[in-house]
């Protein structure tokens, strides 16, 4: 194990410190850099955690000339055992993160910093962000009908969420302190856990959130968590926050919302089953949630089921290929709706 500077040494006190945790990222990770490097605010400290990467993005990283930035090696240990790193070497009580597959709009540190100075009590501020696919589409993460920044609570949190999760890992600061005290990322859990996090920091402290986007999320990114493992039947954020809802049972509208947030997540895990693995196990799946936000999904793949597994693939395909060409610039936001609260979980 063992810590590099690209350069220069690093600056001993940053108004806030940049976490880049690397995998096997060698294609997108000089384009997460530059959009760093790019921002209107300069004085940040960036590290750069390579997690046993086994392709040249180390080596990028390493070429870059400019003294902010940090690389730090270690043995693969997962994306939260290196954000958690990340944050250990963060010199500054203010922590960003960027995975090394997305990027930053040049004002997303200045937009992160304006939301603390407005809403200083938070433990978390966070940015809404662009989903861009492979064929250059761009949507929003979080459509709101409004651009007024809100503080998000366990009260509004799941609600918003069915609109689109509005806590990206690519597009949150959040208060070192809280984080850790929170338990910073699980270590070992191979989706979700970012999300737990997230969860688990609202559970401790309200969480600001700017309508604008900051970040894009790019959906081009090598080796994605997303294409190596199949949503689970239960993660590990369910526990959480139905630990919190049992804590708290007079918050019956949260934990009706909470519900619905987790029927997203079982959704798409019937969803694979059906088009993968299992028929009969996601059809179970499917019968057994009680939904209101994604009611008309669930009757669609229930019929779709009935069909044989290489139809319903088929046709999924098909569902693809047939999608509006690419939107440029970005559509505007539509009104809220049952939209996908995480559109990374979502096969």
């Amino acid at each position: 194990m063992s810590t590099t500077s690209a350069a220069a040494a690093p600056i001993d006190h940053p108004r806030l410190s940049v976490v880049i945790p690397l995998y096997n990222k060698a294609g997108q990770i000089a384009r997460a850099l530059d959009s760093v490097l790019a921002q209107t605010v300069r004085d940040f400290e960036l590290i750069v955690v390579d997690d046993g990467s086994t392709d040249d993005g180390a080596a990028v990283v390493q070429a870059c000339p400019d003294p902010r930035v940090r690389l730090h090696r270690q043995p693969n240990g997962g994306v939260s055992a290196a954000r958690n790193q990340g944050v250990a070497l963060a010199r500054s009580p203010l922590v960003a993160f960027l995975d090394a597959d997305d990027a930053w709009l040049p004002d997303h540190l200045e937009r992160l910093w304006r939301s603390r100075l407005a809403v200083p009590d938070a433990v978390a501020w966070a940015a809404n962000y662009e989903i861009v696919e492979p064929d250059g589409r761009r949507t929003p993460g979080v459509r709101l009908d409004s651009s007024a920044r809100v503080v998000l609570t366990p009260e509004n949190f799941y609600r918003i969420a069915l609109q689109g999760s509005p806590v990206c890992s690519s597009a949150v600061m959040v208060d070192k302190v809280a984080l850790l005290e929170a338990g910073g990322f699980p270590v070992g859990v191979r989706l979700g856990e970012d999300l737990d996090t997230w969860i688990r920091l609202l559970f401790s402290g309200s969480i600001a959130f700017d309508p604008q986007p900051g970040a894009r999320y790019h959906a081009d990114g090598d080796d994605r968590a997303l294409v190596r493992h199949a949503p689970p039947a239960r993660y590990v954020f369910f526990d959480t926050g139905e630990t919190w809802r049992r804590a708290h049972p007079q918050a019956v509208q949260v934990g009706a919302d909470m519900e619905e947030f987790h029927n997203f997540f079982r959704i798409s895990h019937a969803h694979h089953q059906i088009k993968w693995g299992d028929k009969a196990a996601g059809r179970a799946v499917l019968r057994a949630c009680d939904t209101r936000a994604f009611a008309e999904e669930r009757r669609r793949l229930l019929r779709m089921s009935l069909l044989p597994q290489c139809a319903y693939q088929g046709l999924t395909r098909l569902k693809r290929a047939l999608r509006p060409p690419p939107a440029t610039p970005a559509p505007a936001p539509e009104a809220p709706g049952a939209q996908r609260p995480a559109s990374r979980a979502y096969p």
